[in-house]
């Protein structure tokens, strides 16, 4: 007996159905919002392995606020001075998170490195796969996303990039990295830049992104207010010394507030190629015992000093985000600071002192207020505000909300679409390398 002519009749409508299936469809979102997701971290800069360096070290707190919601791995992925195209490989484990390090030599040919670069780079990713597992989302950084999404584009992995560099804003891009960036941000499925503001940079260069805004992070553990320290009469300022930081404005500012107020001091962290020159450019302009440079420094030392300096001074004129900035509000230290690309951001007009980019003499003035505990600022809510924003539970949110965005709920049909978009990315990828060797 046949079927023909019956009709079914539902006891509720379909737009009922629809209504009741996209709740389901919320439900699954944030069941699987609080299932850790696996996520491989392929940074361009990273602390190098048993080297007390500051390089990249920002990168390496995103990888440990991320690993509060999610399983987490970090290739880096560099080259050495060895010219001898092998792959030399070592793993970590940095507080829990798998580190791989895997270094290549350079090709004796000339003209060849590039090919080993992107075989090299093909057979670490692979090897991390197969002893660590497949990630469900990749996270690269600047110059690199490039590279990595073009050697990771076959696996069908989302992808996501983290923007730090400061060449953006200092109209340092060339045509090559103009064409570089549009491929990767075109590819990418997000764009997490450190600079709030990036926005403006992007569009000068024609660039198109996805973007959240992702601020770097501070390890409260380190960075924290302490009442109980007393305040020292001096003023503290970090950096590695290089010309958009200007440091000399900061060493005329301090001459002349060391006519004024005798006694007062300036504390210097960091290091780099001109720090010698620094050092000669103070000892010319300042009294005898007015200046310190301490050198490089771990960060609990920093922050130590931080507590007890009267105030934080920052003068740069290119800035994506300031971390130490973050790091001295935290530690209940007031800054002075400049208020160029991203900072804005990170010391809110109600969080600081400002003064405008190369006038030593409202830099000295904010100088005076701060020695003079006249800056008016509640360094108890700032430091407070600070934690809550900058955490790496707050950053590890973000990062989290982020990932969960990007991984692919496929079913059959698309698997079959994920499968065909492969093999043409596979035809693409084979195709542009052998352009490139040629």
């Amino acid at each position: 007996m046949g079927h023909k002519g019956i009709v079914l009749r539902l006891p509720f409508s379909t737009t009922a159905l629809q209504g009741r299936i996209f709740e389901l469809m919320e439900a699954l979102q944030q069941v699987d919002g609080g299932r850790r997701l696996r996520i491989l971290f392929v940074p361009q800069w990273y602390p190098k392995e048993d080297v007390n360096l500051i390089s990249g070290t920002f990168c390496r707190e995103h990888v440990l606020a991320a690993a509060l919601y999610d399983d987490v791995a970090v290739l880096v992925y560099t080259s050495r001075k060895q010219k001898w195209p092998t792959l030399r490989w070592k793993r970590v484990d940095d507080y829990g998170v798998p580190t791989f390090y895997a270094t290549f030599g350079r090709s004796p040919i000339a003209h060849t490195n590039q090919p080993f670069f992107y075989m090299h780079l093909w057979r670490a990713i692979r090897r991390v796969i197969r002893e660590w597992g497949r990630p469900d989302v990749i996270h690269t950084q600047d110059g690199y996303a490039y590279d990595v999404i073009r050697a990771t584009q076959i696996l069908e992995i989302p992808s996501v990039i983290s923007q730090h560099w400061g060449g953006f804003m200092r109209r340092e891009l060339n045509s090559r990295g103009i064409r570089r960036y549009r491929c990767a941000f075109g590819r990418a499925e997000r764009v997490l830049p450190a600079n709030k503001f990036s926005a403006a940079d992007y569009r000068y260069y024609g660039l198109k992104a996805r973007t959240t805004w992702l601020p770097n992070t501070l390890d409260a553990r380190v960075f924290y207010s302490s009442p109980r320290i007393a305040k020292e009469q001096w003023l503290l300022h970090a950096s590695g010394f290089t010309p958009e930081k200007r440091f000399p404005d900061i060493v005329r500012a301090c001459a002349r507030v060391c006519a004024i107020r005798p006694g007062s001091m300036l504390h210097v962290v960091g290091d780099g190629p001109n720090r010698a020159n620094m050092e000669t450019l103070a000892a010319r302009e300042l009294p005898p015992g007015s200046f310190k440079f301490h050198g490089f420094i771990g960060k609990p030392e920093l922050a130590g000093l931080m507590r007890s300096a009267r105030g934080f001074i920052f003068s740069s004129e290119a800035e994506t985000f300031g971390c130490v900035l973050m790091e001295a509000m935290a530690c209940g230290c007031p800054v002075l600071t400049t208020k160029v690309g991203g900072i804005p951001a990170v010391v809110r007009d109600f969080d600081g002192l400002f003064f405008e980019v190369g006038n030593v003499d409202q830099m000295a003035q904010g100088m005076v207020r701060l020695l003079d505990g006249t800056h008016g600022l509640d360094m108890n809510r700032i430091s407070e505000e600070t934690h809550k924003r900058f955490s790496y539970e707050a950053v590890g949110r973000i990062l989290h909300k982020e990932y969960v965005r990007m991984k692919p709920q496929k079913n059959r049909f698309h698997q079959f679409i994920s499968f065909r978009r492969s093999q043409c990315a596979r035809r693409r990828w084979v195709c542009d390398n052998a352009a490139e060797v040629g």
